[in-house]
């Protein structure tokens, strides 16, 4: 019960955590840009690790955290590549960053079909903000702007914490 408290406040923290970059993107992008190659390495570990957490965890539907084994070694792979390159290009980075919203908004695509048989009628919410993030994950790889990254990014931490909102139930 512990370990599934853990994974929904980190999920809940790093969906914040996304609001916070996304923001940032939209609002400043030249300082995201500068600094966006630490702060994004850090923020992929932290995600990675919470992901991890999340899949080792007792959810009692089993929905939010299903993929987040392989996930979560993925992204602090990712991670300590972005924290190790020493001289990156804003487009690559960008780039990545669409390719991570595009698989995760795939991965909860197909959550959002397990939570429709589970008879879940969020369902067709998880399904919109996974198809907009999606979209938008493939709108970065394409047009690589700031702009789009930090809307990708809000719309990335709004599925994210909606659907373990809704998904994940801890007793009392």
């Amino acid at each position: 019960m512990k370990q599934l408290k853990t994974a929904k406040i980190g999920y809940i923290m790093i969906s914040i955590a996304f609001y916070i970059s996304g923001l940032c993107c939209i609002i400043s992008p030249n300082v995201m840009g500068r600094n966006g190659k630490v702060a994004a390495g850090i923020l992929l570990i932290a995600y990675g690790i919470i992901k991890m957490i999340g899949y080792f965890s007792k959810d009692l539907y089993c929905l939010a955290f299903q993929y987040d084994l392989a996930c979560g070694i993925f992204l602090i792979i990712l991670g300590v590549v972005a924290l190790s390159i020493r001289n990156p290009k804003e487009g690559y980075m960008l780039a990545g960053l669409g390719i991570l919203i595009l698989l995760d908004s795939l991965l909860v695509i197909q959550t959002s079909l397990d939570a429709r048989r589970f008879g879940m009628t969020e369902w067709k919410w998880f399904l919109f903000f996974s198809v907009l993030s999606g979209v938008l994950g493939i709108t970065i790889i394409i047009c690589k702007t700031m702009l789009i990254a930090g809307v990708a990014l809000l719309a990335e931490g709004g599925m994210r914490h909606y659907m373990v909102h809704c998904t994940v139930k801890i007793e009392p």
